[in-house]
């Protein structure tokens, strides 16, 4: 209960976050630790969205750290990493945090603090998922694990790329779709329009992919499992081409916006099961042999 509760206050940790970005609320509390100086700051919407951000963070980051000091009381050997790593990390958001604020937002920040964030949220299902006690951690890394491994780290690449694109302001560089400024292959390629058709092409092939993982997972038996999961990444990357499309066309409306996160998040989700599907079924230990 703990695993999954910590998963679904670090979704909505990300989601409220997106959703304040996409209200210009990011500045809105212009101090930190505190807000306007003030433990309860004073009220108007634009505060209280980036206000209630930071409170969502706290208490996500109350149950992580209990998650994480559970599963390392739990795992064994090389598995203690994972919430170790999962708490330097989280220290690291929360420094980064307060330099976003106090640094005006800049690009490249507000990237790798989202990158951060994101990472959390994967290692908080690892520690979900692998409870230490019922199902001891594992890890894989050949076979159908590689591939479904290779797959959360191009959707993670591309969710990354989806946040500088935002961050650099390049969310309207290409203003039409399916073309780019009139174009299938823009005449100039550079700063903010090479960015947002980059970000455009990678969703491209990562449908194609999901399109060529189906397939793979209908005609192999030793699959049989994992076809609703592979069914369900297809058609989550399918839905979420169509709401970048809606994000692009709404002149990024903020609740595209935060669906276009809510389903990346989804996806990352799903592959993230497959992987540890793959993974019981490799029953590769992430632990030391015992001395």
């Amino acid at each position: 209960m703990l695993g999954r509760v910590t998963v679904g206050l670090l979704f909505l940790l990300l989601l409220w976050g997106n959703i304040v970005a996409g209200l210009k609320a990011g500045l809105a509390c212009p101090d930190w630790p505190l807000c306007h100086g003030k433990v309860l700051p004073p009220y108007r919407w634009d505060i209280y969205m980036e206000f209630l951000h930071r409170v969502i963070a706290g208490i996500a980051s109350l149950f992580l750290l209990a998650l994480s000091v559970r599963r390392f009381r739990r795992y064994r050997g090389a598995a203690r990493m994972v919430p170790v790593l999962t708490l330097f990390l989280l220290l690291a958001e929360i420094g980064m945090g307060g330099a976003v604020v106090l640094l005006e937002i800049p690009v490249q920040l507000t990237t790798v603090h989202f990158m951060a964030g994101l990472m959390v949220y994967l290692l908080a299902f690892y520690m979900m998922t692998f409870d230490g006690e019922v199902e001891p951690p594992g890890f894989a890394f050949r076979g159908s694990a590689a591939l479904f491994l290779s797959l959360v780290a191009l959707v993670y690449f591309q969710a990354a790329l989806g946040a500088y694109v935002r961050h650099l302001d390049a969310g309207l560089a290409c203003p039409d779709f399916p073309t780019c400024l009139g174009r299938w292959i823009p005449s100039f390629l550079g700063g903010p329009v090479l960015a947002h058709y980059s970000h455009r092409v990678v969703g491209y092939f990562i449908l194609l992919t999901a399109l060529t993982l189906y397939l793979f997972v209908r005609r192999d038996p030793r699959q049989r499992e994992n076809r609703g999961l592979a069914w369900a990444f297809l058609a989550l990357v399918a839905a979420q081409i169509g709401v970048g499309v809606f994000v692009v066309l709404s002149r990024l409306y903020f609740l595209a916006t935060a669906l276009h996160l809510a389903v990346a998040l989804g996806i990352l989700s799903v592959l993230a099961h497959l992987w540890v599907h793959a993974v019981r079924a490799e029953g590769a230990a992430l632990s030391l042999p015992p001395r």
